[in-house]
Formats: structure tokens, sequence, C-alpha cells
């Protein structure tokens, strides 16, 4: 873990939720429980600011943090790409983008990854989701907007051509789409992984331990937004582990969460900042927190995990 990648799980998963904006002693605190000294949480938070994902806001002789816009679409973009795409219907169709540019431009090959596009071909990416105007905005951020050689559009393999060997180098199904555009073995790894890392946890009950559990697990968890390209389910593979994977987070997710929150509040109560006998805000926003998001997403029950309500 690193304390800037930390941070941002942090502001996620708890300090937005929790009404927007934290105690710079109550970041440096949480960011104790889990191993990081005071200075590299500032330096941290120095860098994140100058970055534009987080601002602070001057009370007194204190300071508090909260996730700029940009700071905010990212986490929700992020939730978006995973979880919110492989909840949706597939229509069956495949968008391809035709940009030899994307092959010469690491940051963008690297965006497009991050949206979900894999790679069939040098100058040929592919996604099963729509993207609408995001595309074009990514293209036109990378000086592309308007070049002839940028090409989008929607294909599906015909039943004619399922049964074709593909010697040709011809794409004959989805499957065969899904196996030349990402390596899903790695992803599976991944999520063996998890699993051996957190199925067998027992989910602690003390506010501390069960804050540092909460904050290692999303940190943990985090990682497939790097390496899940939000397939939908009917393109995975029968031996894929994502939903076993995403069980097992849920249920210790949810087990942490209240005894998580009593560590969380108790800091923000005795920050040197707030006047004497200032309530905390009285309700969470669950919605607010990427992982929350995902949760309800993947959950078959439709819910999100349960967030008890604070008391003054």
């Amino acid at each position: 873990m690193r304390a800037r990648s930390t941070l941002f799980t942090l502001f996620g998963d708890v300090v937005r939720p929790a009404g927007g904006e934290a105690w710079l002693t109550t970041l440096t605190a949480c960011m104790d429980a889990l191993g990081f000294t005071p200075e590299a949480t500032r330096t941290a938070l120095h860098r994140m600011s100058l970055e534009g994902w987080v601002e602070p806001r001057r009370k007194g002789r204190y300071a508090l943090y909260r996730l700029t816009p940009k700071g905010v679409d990212r986490l929700e973009e992020a939730a978006a790409r995973i979880y919110r795409l492989r909840g949706a219907d597939w229509d069956g169709r495949w968008r391809l983008l035709v940009c030899p540019s994307a092959s010469r431009d690491v940051a963008l090959g690297r965006a497009l990854r991050w949206m979900g596009f894999g790679r069939l071909s040098a100058d040929v990416w592919v996604s099963p989701h729509p993207h609408g105007d995001r595309i074009e905005a990514l293209l036109a951020e990378h000086g592309l907007a308007h070049r002839s050689h940028r090409f989008l559009t929607e294909s599906r393999p015909g039943p004619a051509e399922a049964g074709r060997d593909g010697e040709d180098g011809r794409l004959t199904s989805d499957d065969d789409i899904v196996a030349r555009a990402w390596d899903l073995s790695e992803l599976r790894d991944a999520h063996l992984e998890f699993l051996a890392r957190w199925q067998d946890v027992e989910p602690p009950t003390e506010p501390r331990a069960a804050f540092t559990t909460r904050l290692r697990l999303i940190h943990h968890w985090r990682k497939f937004l790097f390496l899940d390209p939000g397939l939908p389910v009917s393109l995975l593979p029968p031996d894929s582990k994502g939903e076993a994977a995403a069980e097992c987070f849920r249920t210790l997710y949810e087990a942490v969460s209240e005894p998580s929150w009593a560590f969380y509040d108790a800091l923000e109560a005795a920050a040197p900042g707030r006047p004497p006998d200032t309530p905390l805000p009285s309700s969470r926003r669950p919605d607010a927190s990427p992982f929350a998001q995902g949760l309800a997403a993947l959950d078959t029950r439709g819910r999100v995990p349960a967030t008890p309500a604070r008391t003054s």
C-alpha cells in the first residue's frame, strides 16, 4: 500500500460518504492506523492537491480536505467502468475503434484499457459497451478529434461465421473476440489470490481493527479496477472467479462496516478544529462510495451494504 493510493481509498469509501471532508488530524490518524507516518500523509496530500485531486480548506489554525470535482469524477468513473457496465444487459454488439495513434501513445492506450477496451491488433480496439461521448472526449484530449484515421463502428459476428475455423484470421465468435482482446487468465489468478487472502478472515469487532481491515480489504479490491474490463457475465469464461471474489468482499465489508465507522467517528469528534459539542452529520451516503455502488451492481440481492446512521 502506498500513501497516495491509500488516501484515494480513504476519501472514496469513508470521507465522501461521511460528508465530503475530513480534518487533517483525522486523516493522519486514519493513515497512522494503516502504518503511514504523519509526514508521509501530509506529503501525499500535498502532491494530490497539486495534481488537482483534493483541495484543502482552512478553519482557523486547522485544515480540512475534500475531493475536488476531478477527484470525485475519477472515483465515479471507476465504479461505472466495471460494476455498472457489468450489471447492464449486453445488446450483443461490439464497438470497434480503429486508431493507429493508440499503439504509439502509451497514455491513450492505458486510458482505453481503463474504459474497458481490449486490443484486437496493433490499431484495432474493441469493447462490448457503448461509451457515448466519453470516447470523443478522450480522443479530443489526445489531439485526435479530427483525424481521418480514427473510426468508430459497431459489429457483431454473424451466425454464418460461427462455424468457420478462423484460419484466415477472421474473428468467428464472441469467445474468439474475448480471447484475442483480453488476458482473462491474469484476472482469474488475481481473483483466486483475493479469495486466498480474505475468505477465511474472521471479521474483527474492535473499532480500530475493523477500520484497518476494511481499508486494506477495499485497497486490495481496488486493484480489479485496473485488471477487470467489466465484461458482461455472458462473455466471461465458465471458470471465472469474479462472482466468488465479489461475494467474499461483500460479506467481510458488511461485517466490519459498523465498528469501522465507530473508529472514524471518534477521530472526527475529537478533531481539535471542531467546535465543542458540534454534532457529527446524522447520516451517511453509501451511494457516494464507488465501492458500495459496485456491490449494489454485483449484488443479486439488489442492495448496498447496510450503513447505520450516526448518533451524535
